[in-house]
Formats: structure tokens, C-alpha cells, sequence
């Protein structure tokens, strides 16, 4: 399906989002009184994007198939989508802090700002020419870094399992199923090699 490949993907994960955003406000009666409804379901679509990226290559050295040549061939623009997902979801949120009483902790505030920098400079160089500009080594040093710190912000909610918000249960586990997946890939390739 064509919808699901290459720079469309972004239209269509951005467009669902947005469309899911402008239903549940139209349901709640207002934009505030839909925020509570519509910023959890955004930071867990984004997070779904962001796990399929994570793992692609994970994916294709362990169980080459379907879904993992699909994953390789359009890792960029499932990161691409997962950066727009989450910049819907950073734009609901900072509605929420700045049009209402909520606020968050300045650790967060922090650690999520670091993390949003880093989706910025990976979206901002998503392409051949920053890779051929940057060097492949550079590229690869800028990704994987703020690859990583995305994961561990994720893994940062897992505290709140404890305090019974059970929603992040799964993109607690899904964190460390990426984790397993990737050290499995990468003692699969490292024995390949010997």
C-alpha cells in the first residue's frame, strides 16, 4: 500500500493524529476540555513509531521478513512520523501547562527538552545530504546518541507503573523488549563476524 511507504507514511501518521486530536476535542466540547483525552494516546502512537524505528535493523538481522525489509526500506520516514506524532503531542502538551493550572516537574521539563532537541537535530539531518555533509560516522554518533536518550526518557515514565499508572505498563515493557532485541541483533552480528 502506497499510503504506508516513503514520505506519505508522515502524512498519514501526522493526519491521523491530528484528525484523532480535532475528534476527541469536538467530543469533549472544547480544545482544554479535550487536552486530558488526546495528549496519553499521542505520546503512545509517537512512542509505537518510535519503537518501530528503534528496532528495524534489530528486526532484519534477527527475523528477516515482510515486516522487517518494510521496516529497513522506510526507517527514516517511521522516524520522520514519530518526530511529528511527537511534536503534535509536545504542542498538547505545552497547551496543557500554559492555558490551564497543570504543571510539570523541572527535571522533566529538562530531560524532555534535551529529548526534543535531539528529535529535532535527527529529523533536521533525515536525509542523504546531511549524512554526505556530516560524515557517516558523525551521522551515525548524532543518531544513535539521541536514539538512546529518546529510549531512556521512555524508560524514565516507568516509575509511574509503581504509582498505578498502569497505561505505561506497556511502553515500559516494549522499552525493554527494544533493549533485548537490539543486544540480540548485536550478539548475533558479532558472532557472524568470528
Amino acid at each position: 500500500m502506497q499510503l504506508l511507504k516513503g514520505k506519505s507514511l508522515i502524512a498519514v501518521c501526522g493526519g491521523l493524529t491530528l484528525l484523532y486530536t480535532a475528534f476527541a476535542c469536538v467530543m469533549a466540547g472544547g480544545y482544554l476540555a479535550g487536552l486530558p483525552y488526546v495528549m496519553k494516546p499521542t505520546a503512545h502512537f509517537a512512542f509505537a513509531l518510535f519503537f518501530m524505528a528503534f528496532t528495524a535493523s534489530s528486526f532484519h538481522t534477527l527475523v528477516p521478513g515482510r515486516y522487517s525489509r518494510w521496516a529497513i526500506r522506510n526507517r527514516r520516514y517511521i522516524g520522520l512520523s514519530f518526530a511529528a506524532v511527537h511534536f503534535i503531542h509536545l504542542f498538547l502538551v505545552l497547551s496543557n501547562i500554559t492555558l490551564t493550572d497543570e504543571s510539570r516537574p523541572l527535571t522533566l521539563l529538562v530531560g524532555g527538552g534535551l529529548a526534543y532537541l535531539f528529535i529535532v537535530l535527527m529529523a533536521a539531518t533525515s536525509n542523504n545530504w546531511s549524512v554526505q555533509k556530516m560524515g557517516a560516522k558523525n551521522w551515525r554518533r548524532l543518531h544513535r546518541t539521541g536514539s538512546w536518550y529518546i529510549w531512556l526518557i521512555f524508560i524514565y515514565g516507568a516509575p509511574s507503573v509503581l504509582d498505578g499508572n498502569y497505561m505505561r505498563v506497556w511502553i515500559t515493557l516494549f522499552c525493554f523488549i527494544a533493549l533485548g532485541l537490539r543486544i540480540a541483533a548485536y550478539c548475533k552480528k558479532k558472532t557472524a563476524k568470528t
